[in-house]
């Protein structure tokens, strides 16, 4: 109970500090404070330029800063005097000052510390599922007027990704914040994670890789049953996962975990479905008979390198880079080890799909705070990165430096591309790489991989298999209360219910009624309404 009384005595110090920094009568659009859109920054004249986002990318006549917020998450976090970011000052007349505290590694920690503290940066990045749920509070200011007037890169960005505009867009239809993508086209879902198996022990069995849902089982039964590692011992472990639970498999039974979109158009969610009761009941099964990792949900994230490792690793759903470098990472161990990526088997309906994939737009957002000085200066910094040369900057480095120019086309040099600390991570240490708002790149990712993870990522990029992510809501107040006041009981219950039924404590079909029941008694029908409200706001929005 403290906890609870603790969180909402956060939200409700959040919505007074946020409604204080917009009373008093000013403008909530600063922007307008200006005739000529220029509102002075930091009390000095207006930042006047010459900025067309293409040949002049000049933003300030006279040396500006801008705050940003921007976690120190998992992937630390970008900082002004990072040679990219020093770059971006040189080339705009503007430079980033992150105001994040370093000491907070939790994201959402970090994000919620900053709002409440009644001292907004200029600019707050954080993902799209932070910015949300606080638009309707007045933490940012709407951004159509200064996109139409000073953001030429920006502009034809949403016209080119209309999932980007709806991301961004607030329940009153306004534009609040700017995604970017992660490369690719339009509308298509990249690849995420891909079914793996151990091609060497197919060869060894004289097996085809599996094209249907009876195949796989076929071929995980004689991993399990004909020893392919060879050492006379039933020890394998056909299918293991490293993280817990079994969720990636459900498609086979085009089951689901989680919410999703329906062939009715509208949202589901997938543990009250019968396609999930029928695809546990055969799990359990699978369970039973030793199919599948007796520790999955145990064993945790070094199961794919243990269970490799040892050579008793069958097959898996994983990513396609991290799952592929086991094979270089092991091969000392397990010498002539083929885990390679296979196309997805076809489920019970005979369909080919892939239901793990990413959207082509990412999950990071920004936006500008009520408290910006000058929002037309910053939304010309934001466009910046949408420029081809702001787009090559984060996505390849410094040219002459990380990649060169040659025929107009950029070259990466090889001691970026084949840093020993990866060119992800190396372009990160330089300030590149991050997910701010602006068109991504897939280069790095690629060029990231080994032979065996290239060829898998370009198997599913190149396919009609990838079925599009769950959209990106955005919520009311009340839409959103509903769905934290059910999920809060609701997903611990399930992930309860799932694991009994899998180990064999609850027997799925005697006491499915009753599991739909308590649902229900926990708000469950008042969630889906919210998501289906939402969705169906979402769809008019992209009409």
């Amino acid at each position: 109970m403290k906890k609870k009384t603790t969180v909402l005595a956060l939200s409700l110090a959040l919505s007074l500090t946020l409604v204080a920094g917009c009373s008093g009568g000013n403008n909530n659009n600063p922007a307008s404070n200006n005739a000529n859109g220029k509102t002075e920054a930091s009390g000095n004249e207006p930042a006047a330029s010459g900025y067309n986002g293409s040949d002049n990318l000049k933003i300030s006549d006279k040396s500006a800063t801008i705050t940003m917020f921007s976690a120190f998450g998992g992937n630390g976090a970008p900082k002004g005097d990072m040679p990219a970011w020093k770059k971006t000052a040189e080339i705009t007349n503007v430079s980033m000052e992150n105001v994040a505290n370093e000491s907070i590694s939790d994201e959402l920690q970090s994000f919620n510390t900053m709002l409440a503290s009644g001292k907004l940066p200029d600019l707050i990045h954080a993902l799209r599922s932070s910015i949300n749920p606080v638009i309707t509070q007045g933490a940012f200011i709407p951004l159509d007027d200064l996109i139409e007037q000073h953001a030429p890169n920006i502009k034809k960005f949403l016209e080119d990704f209309p999932e980007a505009l709806r991301a961004g867009t607030g329940p009153d239809g306004k534009i609040y914040s700017i995604t970017g993508t992660l490369g690719g086209e339009p509308g298509k879902a990249l690849p995420s994670m891909g079914f793996f198996v151990r091609q060497d022990w197919l060869d060894k069995l004289s097996l085809q890789a599996p094209t249907t849902l009876e195949d796989y089982k076929k071929v995980l039964y004689a991993f399990r049953d004909q020893d392919p590692n060879g050492n006379g011992k039933k020890d394998e472990i056909p299918f293991f996962y490293r993280d817990k639970g079994i969720g990636n498999l459900l498609q086979l039974w085009d089951a689901h975990i989680d919410y999703y979109i329906g062939a009715d158009d509208k949202v589901h969610y997938g543990r009250a479905e019968t396609e999930y009761q029928a695809a546990m009941k055969e799990l359990a099964q699978w369970y039973k008979d030793g199919i599948i990792d007796p520790e999955i949900f145990t064993r945790g994230a070094q199961a794919r390198q243990f269970l490799l490792g040892n050579n008793t690793g069958g097959a898996t759903i994983d990513w396609f880079a991290s799952t592929a470098a086991v094979n270089d990472a092991v091969k000392e161990q397990v010498p002539g080890i083929n885990f390679a990526a296979i196309a997805p088997p076809a489920d019970v309906k005979g369909a080919v799909k892939m239901d793990q994939s990413r959207e082509p737009i990412h999950a990071y957002a920004w936006g500008i705070s009520k408290d910006a000085k000058d929002p037309v200066t910053v939304i010309e910094y934001m466009d910046f990165f949408f420029s081809e040369v702001g787009n090559r900057l984060m996505s390849l480095g410094i040219e002459g430096q990380d990649y060169d120019l040659k025929d107009g086309q950029p070259v990466i040099r090889d001691s970026a591309l084949k840093n020993p600390t990866g060119f992800p991570n190396y372009l990160r240490s330089i300030g590149s790489g991050y997910d701010i708002g602006r068109r991504g790149s897939l280069v790095g990712e690629i060029n990231s991989m080994n032979a065996i993870g290239k060829a898998g990522f370009e198997l599913y990029e190149k396919s009609n298999w990838l079925t599009k992510p769950f959209p990106v809501l955005t919520f009311t107040e009340e839409e959103k209360k509903a769905i934290d006041d059910a999920t809060v009981n609701l997903k611990p219950y399930t992930d309860e219910y799932e694991q009994k039924v899998l180990m064999g404590a609850q027997a799925i079909d005697s006491s499915w009624d009753s599991h739909l029941d308590e649902m229900n008694k926990m708000g469950f029908q008042q969630a889906l309404d919210a998501y289906n409200s939402a969705y169906e706001r979402f769809k008019s929005e992209a009409q």
